[in-house]
């Protein structure tokens, strides 16, 4: 496996920007792509990474007869395909002859489900793994400016064991797969962009509320010189209100890079008390932040608001919360696992109108348009990678904790500018309550918190969590348990409401500094007698939250209906657990829930 990183920065798919040219931007979505499934696995051996013999690049690469689709595309939901495999995509583009010499060329991909090779102009140019996260490869040295170019990407959404998200140990059905579909292909974007060969990887943006109204404002800016010469660079960073203001603070550092060599140069200032707006639920102020070094410039969207876990609250700006929210499972019958901007306004608007603003939202990582929406219309996130049910051995699995650092490291580094962002997930319904699920949890939190010490981190336990904690005698001496080693803790609940106060109550008396979030609840719409009995069943949940101001927020399962392979689905292919079906036409309890969240957390002074 292959995977370009630049230190713990590594770059996010933004728009070219520079205060010149800094220069060439090629976009590679849309026409143009041929495909072909590869039941076999032959593609590679049979020369499909390869241009034609006879292709000389002065026109388009042939089609050979391969299907022509548009990328983005999934092949699992194409009806022409319906597939699980291997498949290819092949196409050809132009290059300007009048690139500048020297100039540094990187091609990325948003987001490929679930592991991909690539080659460019016959040349293998690396591999990915992780089906969500955006990713990139160098390819300077394969490139043909003057000519067409030929690119290739083999793609993979076969069911892997111990993959993230894959198939588990054990031998009953469900430990063959995971609940949702394996969506298939070049789910997103790809493009290519040429620039200078010294350059800026990426920024992370931190903020800190002060005391006395001002804000201490860190950026780490990742630098890199990949040309022969070393370098002496001087850094300068000015942060602009979304209405082109620039606030009173100086940022500016210097750094030298030796020739092909990675850099970080940290700038910090202090921004004035009334010199900004925080960033609030109902009030989502946004910021750039304009790194410029040597004529190139990189900007980056951030927000000032500060998270701090205090008395069993959950604190927005020193301020607590206490929210309702709903996730959302992706995939849909037109889209399939593509992830469309008007797909990501219609759900987040639906969820919004209904006050559903605080979640994990789905077990793997949104794409960029779904984290910009809730930045700037006011949700808070909680992230996590396809880590699901992982029992006892597969959390011993050196293999297993690989994939899962190198996929939370992208997501990370893909999400920490986002001010929505407001905890990481280490992982969902595993088997935190055995030892090697108290290892994997404590590993991987010290892990996620050198990448990132500025967010919560926590995990989604199941019900039998609960439970086993309940019956735990005696009680496991501190650092024993998997609660220990998080910062909130968060239950999927699917007990009876009946059962829930005397598993809850308890977690709360054994760590009473840490806010509690209901990560999970709620019944399928297809195994209840009516409708009706859900209502009830929200009622009652509601209910008992608004008694226990330690509970920070509740996260209805889920907000649609999805499609599934996974034991127990519907006949009709559909788990119905949403609020919307799967087509996003609400449902009475939508209507309910809507109403009954807006009447608020009585008796809670830090509602929003």
């Amino acid at each position: 496996m292959i995977r370009m990183r630049f230190l713990l920065l590594a770059l996010a798919l933004v728009p070219l920007l520079s205060a010149r040219a800094a220069g060439t931007a090629i976009d590679l979505a849309g026409a143009g792509w041929t495909f072909t499934v590869d039941p076999t696995d032959r593609g590679e051996s049979v020369g499909w990474s390869r241009p034609d013999p006879e292709w000389d690049g002065a026109k388009a690469h042939p089609r050979a007869g391969w299907d022509e689709v548009t990328v983005p595309h999934d092949f699992l939901t194409d009806p022409r395909y319906a597939y699980t495999g291997v498949a290819w995509y092949r196409r050809s583009f132009a290059v300007p002859a009048d690139i500048p010499v020297g100039q540094v060329w990187r091609l990325q991909f948003a987001t490929v489900f679930q592991r991909c090779r690539v080659w460019l102009n016959g040349e293998f140019i690396g591999a990915h793994e992780g089906g969500y996260t955006p990713f990139e490869f160098a390819v300077t040295s394969h490139m043909r400016p003057g000519r067409q170019n030929f690119l290739v990407v083999a793609v993979d959404n076969r069911v892997k064991f111990r993959a993230l998200p894959g198939a588990r140990s054990g031998g009953t059905p469900n430990s063959a797969q995971y609940p949702w579909l394996n969506y298939g292909g070049i789910l997103g974007g790809v493009r290519l962009i040429a620039h200078a060969p010294v350059w800026i990887a990426g920024q992370k943006i931190e903020t800190q509320l002060q005391t006395d109204g001002s804000a201490e404002v860190t950026v780490r800016v990742a630098l890199r010189n990949e040309s022969a010469a070393a370098r002496h660079l001087t850094i300068a960073a000015e942060l602009i209100d979304e209405k082109g203001g620039r606030l009173p603070v100086t940022l500016a550092g210097e750094r030298s890079l030796a020739p092909q060599a990675d850099g970080t140069v940290v700038l910090r200032g202090t921004v004035p008390a009334g010199a900004y707006a925080p960033w609030e639920l109902d009030a989502p102020r946004l910021y750039r932040s304009r790194v410029v070094m040597d004529g190139y410039a990189h900007e980056a969207v951030f927000g000032f608001r500060s998270l701090a876990m205090r008395d069993g609250r959950f604190l927005l700006n020193g301020r607590p919360v206490r929210l309702a929210g709903a996730n959302r499972a992706r995939g849909h019958p037109v889209h399939g696992g593509i992830d469309p901007d008007t797909l990501v306004d219609q759900d987040l608007s639906l969820m919004k109108a209904a006050g559903l603003r605080f979640a994990r939202l789905q077990h793997t990582a949104p794409g960029r348009n779904l984290l910009e929406w809730a930045d700037r219309n006011g949700m808070l996130l909680i992230l996590e990678v396809g880590m699901w049910g992982y029992i006892a051995p597969d959390q011993a699995s050196e293999e297993l904790r690989a994939q899962f650092r190198a996929e939370m490291r992208e997501l990370i580094e893909f999400s920490w500018n986002h001010p929505s962002v407001v905890g990481w997930s280490l992982g969902n319904e595993y088997e935190s309550w055995k030892p090697e699920g108290v290892a994997w949890t404590r590993d991987m939190a010290q892990f996620v918190k050198a990448l990132d010490a500025t967010r919560p981190v926590t995990f989604a336990a199941l019900g039998k969590a609960l439970r086993e904690l309940r019956a735990e005698t005696p009680p496991a001496a501190p650092g024993g348990h998997a609660f220990d080693h998080v910062d909130f803790i968060s239950a999927n609940i699917y007990f009876r409401v009946a059962d829930v106060v005397p598993h809850l109550d308890p977690v709360h008396a054994r760590w009473p500094e840490k806010p509690v979030f209901i990560t999970e609840y709620g019944l399928r719409a297809d195994r209840v007698k009516s409708e009706q009995e859900r209502l009830e069943h929200f009622d009652a949940m509601l209910a008992l939250v608004r008694e226990r101001p330690w509970i920070c927020g509740l996260s209805y399962w889920s907000f649609n209906d999805y499609a599934s392979r996974y034991p127990g689905t519907g006949d009709d292919g559909y788990r119905r657990w949403g609020l919307v079906d799967e087509f996003r036409r609400p449902r009475a309890l939508y209507e309910h829930v809507k109403a009954a969240v807006a009447r608020g957390f009585d008796g809670d002074p830090g509602q929003p």
